[in-house]
């Protein structure tokens, strides 16, 4: 065989391994990014859905200490806020969501209590702060998604 045609193959040879390995490379390298990107949009969408149902609950909170509801659709939001995370979010994220709700409603149920009773209630550890749960199950959930 004639060296010339066989330092050419070798070239050309050399010349596809060393594209298809920049091609592999690159292509590999965009697919991660892509996927990290991904994963971080997601996150933070569900860190602003989680952050409107705070929004919601603590305000419904606060209102159910001195008002009786008016009707069901004082909670309509966060059940709205609940739906859409049934479809991103983790089944723990939503029955601590639905446990808020409850107490919400609880609360609501209640009769009219004065900022004294208020005082009193936030002092109990175990009462002081009925989103705790749902704080933390959030916390846990988007840690574990951008790990």
């Amino acid at each position: 065989m004639d060296t010339a045609i066989l330092s050419a193959s070798a070239a050309l040879i050399g010349s596809l391994i060393g594209g298809v390995s920049t091609f592999a490379a690159s292509w590999f390298t965009q697919r991660r990014m892509l996927r990290t990107q991904t994963i971080a949009q997601h996150a933070m969408q569900r860190q602003a859905l989680y952050s409107d149902f705070i929004v919601e609950a603590s305000k419904r909170l606060t209102e159910a200490w001195n008002h009786q509801a008016e009707g069901p659709e004082v909670i309509a939001g966060l059940y709205s806020a609940v739906a859409r995370m049934r479809l991103t979010s983790s089944s723990e994220i939503i029955k601590r969501a639905e446990q808020v709700i409850r107490h919400i409603i609880a609360a609501y149920a209640d009769p009219n209590r004065t900022f004294i009773e208020f005082k009193q209630h936030v002092q109990d550890p175990k009462l002081a702060d009925p989103l705790r749960d749902f704080t933390e199950a959030c916390r846990a959930e988007l840690t574990s998604l951008r790990a």
